[in-house]
């Protein structure tokens, strides 16, 4: 550990003006969550579905409204040659309450789309988080996979720093050429040049995982946890029932048959009911009335009123040249699409899970293949280095023993690393990433 940190700090030189962040998998996961912006964005729409579906709810409600106006019109109207209208600062004002009866059932329709709305939204909500948590996974297997090759090489360095050191006493002692000597610098030097691509792969990866957890892009990130001791449980087949995105599809359906009742109540009676106080007045009248000796006398009045109103409204849809029959039928052919959509996406999600379980069955079986090659390398390796230097074997056979014991290494790392991301992509795949 202490190898890759300091390879670590070393390798970016401006990591070292920032703290360290030891990160474990949990916090890993928890910043990614937190700093996503799709995450966001789905919580949002949470939110506003939750809002959409206490909108729908009012449609049960009366509606209250208060309201007033007043008009000032010149020249006065005229009715007839003797009655003049006074419309100087007329004034009206009312309190009016609108109560649906029967809507065709377009509110209560609308009530269930709001609340499928507002599951969807929360479905949504798993999906995203889902794949906010497997790419933050993946991204840190993949980081702590590139330190384990960095590790490993330098294990390989301090090996062929040691044969290095005593081939040239061998040298030195005439015991050996400097063919040899040669051989051994030029793997050292090839060593080198892998660790340099592995340093710079390292520094990729820490960057990418910087960004999915929001922190500064030169951050030095030690993980807290490693590929060693790996657990497997072989359970079976867990089915994608619990798949956030085949419940959206299904909710799809509901929703096309709501959407049919949804147009069906365009077509039905609607009743409702209307009752208010209303107010108006500083309305005048001017006029002449004759009097017995027929001289025309004039008069005025002012026209001034309170009171309450009621009314019922009734609206009877009669003959629309088949407009209704044709939309029905039209929203109906949507149920039947989105019945099909479903079983289609369901298939395809059954595949692509029972695919990722396949993997990570596999993946695990490859570790134990990965871990045998390795512990027969190791124990060749041991081996021959110990019958090199007693002289019974040649460079070329330890050199060659030491490249088969690096091979092995890294295919264990790499069988390691896939299997925590086919269990990612098997558990996203059925839905159970929590």
């Amino acid at each position: 550990m202490k190898i890759r940190i300091l390879t670590l700090l070393i390798g970016c030189n401006a990591c070292l003006s920032v703290a360290a962040l030891d990160l474990s998998l949990k916090e890993c996961r928890e910043l990614a969550l937190q700093n996503d912006e799709d995450m966001h964005i789905a919580q949002n729409r949470v939110a506003q579905a939750d809002l959409d579906k206490g909108i729908a709810k009012t449609g049960y409600l009366p509606k209250f409204d208060i309201n007033g106006g007043a008009f000032y019109l010149t020249p006065n109207p005229s009715m007839g040659s003797t009655m003049d209208i006074q419309m100087r600062g007329v004034y009206m004002a009312g309190i009016s309450l609108m109560q649906p009866v029967y809507t065709g059932g377009k509110i209560i329709t609308g009530n269930k789309l709001a609340s499928i709305g507002s599951e969807v939204s929360r479905y949504q909500l798993d999906a995203t988080r889902m794949d906010i948590i497997a790419d933050a996974e993946k991204s840190y297997w993949m980081y702590v996979a590139v330190l384990s090759k960095i590790d490993m090489i330098n294990s390989y360095i301090l090996q062929l720093d040691s044969i290095y050191s005593y081939t040239k006493t061998a040298y030195e002692l005439g015991l050996t050429t400097r063919l040899s000597l040669e051989r051994v610098e030029s793997r050292r030097s090839e060593l080198d040049y892998r660790l340099r691509q592995a340093q710079s792969g390292a520094d990729i990866c820490r960057m990418a995982l910087c960004r999915i957890i929001g922190v500064d892009e030169f951050t030095p990130i030690v993980p807290t946890e490693s590929l060693d001791n790996m657990s497997h449980s072989e359970n079976s087949f867990a089915g994608i029932d619990n798949r956030p995105e085949l419940l959206m599809s299904q909710k799809n359906i509901d929703v096309k048959k709501l959407d049919v009742k949804m147009v069906l109540s365009d077509f039905l009676p609607l009743v409702g009911l209307q009752l208010g106080w209303n107010a108006f007045g500083n309305m005048k009248m001017t006029s002449y009335t004759p009097l017995q000796d027929g001289t025309m006398y004039p008069f005025s009045q002012t026209i001034d009123y309170r009171g309450f109103v009621g009314a019922v409204s009734v609206s009877i849809p009669v003959f629309h040249w088949g407009e209704g029959y044709r939309k029905v039928k039209k929203a109906k052919i949507e149920v039947e699409n989105a019945t099909l959509s479903f079983e289609r996406n369901r298939k395809l999600m059954e595949l692509q899970a029972r695919q990722a379980y396949s993997n990570y069955i596999d993946g695990y079986d490859l570790i134990v293949t990965a871990t045998k090659a390795l512990d027969e390398a190791q124990n060749n390796l041991t081996s021959i280095t110990d019958q090199y230097r007693s002289g019974l074997m040649t460079l070329t056979d330890l050199l060659e023993a030491q490249a088969q014991w690096q091979t092995s290494y890294a295919n264990l790392i790499e069988a390691k690393t896939q299997y925590k991301i086919n269990e990612v992509d098997y558990l996203r795949n059925v839905g159970l990433l929590e």
